[in-house]
This record gives structure tokens, C-alpha cells and sequence, in this order.
């Protein structure tokens, strides 16, 4: 894919949407809001999305991002290392996932329930291909380990104050 079709891809309102129903597909129960926006921002960035690739239904939080990476020259730094820039990323795209959320519930995708999200209309990351699947595999599971914490675990994982 080329640099100007995934500079496109990352930008789609509908594209946001179509991850966002991939996560909470993972995530499988009503959702708090507030945790769908925090999807976007890990999902958007190469470097923990590419974390994600691994990701299993048994993977937590700290399995998959707190492992000490290894450097060719054998330094180890910190697995966090993935997630970093978080809290930028999560003010750039919060605009980004109000707009997704809107698709989503125009489409009739998802229903809002005071502070959570239902899903209606579930998806499989299997059903894409290519470049697209790698983006979805990456949501669903994503949406698997968010369901396995709360959201205050989340912010002190990814260093957020509220």
C-alpha cells in the first residue's frame, strides 16, 4: 500500500469507525465511552499497532507491552517504548473518534446507553485481507485486552492523569 493510500486511510472518519467496531467486537460486553477514545491513539501509532500483530486472547496490558525490548546492540529498553507519545496522540484523534462514533451510530452499528457503548453489529478481523487485516487483527485485539482491565488501570499503565 502506498504512502498516500494509508495517509488517506489513516484520515477516514468511516476507516476510524470500522476499527472502533473492531474493538469493541474484541472488547465483547457494553463499553464506557472513554475507552473507546482511548483505542484510536495505540491504534493509530506503527509501533504498538505492530505489537498488537502478536497479540493473543490470553494477552494483558503488561504481557504484551512491558516486555524489555532488545536492541541489535544489546541494549534493552522498556516495552512502553510502543505506546509512547500517548497522551499527544489521544488529543490529536479525540476528534477523529467523535466523528467515528457518529458513523457508527448513524450506520446503526452501535447504540449509546448513558456512558456506554453497545455494539449491534459485530466483525471478524478474518473477514479482510492484506493491510486491512493487520489494521483489524490489531483493533479486535486490542478491544480482548481493554475488556481484561478498568479504565484506572489503563491510565496509570499509560501514564495519564486524570
Amino acid at each position: 500500500m502506498s504512502i498516500e493510500n494509508i495517509q488517506i486511510l489513516s484520515m477516514n472518519p468511516h476507516f476510524h469507525g470500522l476499527l472502533l467496531q473492531l474493538f469493541l467486537s474484541g472488547y465483547n460486553k457494553p463499553c464506557e465511552i472513554r475507552l473507546a477514545f482511548m483505542a484510536l491513539p495505540i491504534l493509530m501509532y506503527s509501533e504498538s499497532r505492530k505489537k498488537l500483530a502478536s497479540a493473543k486472547s490470553t494477552s494483558k496490558m503488561e504481557t504484551l507491552f512491558n516486555k524489555p525490548e532488545i536492541l541489535e546492540n544489546d541494549v534493552k529498553i522498556s516495552g512502553k517504548v510502543k505506546l509512547s507519545g500517548y497522551l499527544e496522540r489521544y488529543q490529536q484523534i479525540a476528534p477523529l473518534s467523535k466523528k467515528a462514533l457518529i458513523i457508527l451510530y448513524s450506520k446503526k452499528k452501535i447504540v449509546l446507553n448513558q456512558d456506554k457503548i453497545v455494539l449491534i453489529e459485530s466483525k471478524r478481523y478474518s473477514q479482510f485481507d492484506g493491510s486491512i487485516r493487520e489494521w483489524a487483527k490489531a483493533a479486535h485485539y486490542l478491544g480482548v485486552i481493554f475488556a481484561k482491565t478498568n479504565e484506572d488501570h489503563l491510565n496509570y499503565f499509560l501514564g495519564v492523569d486524570r
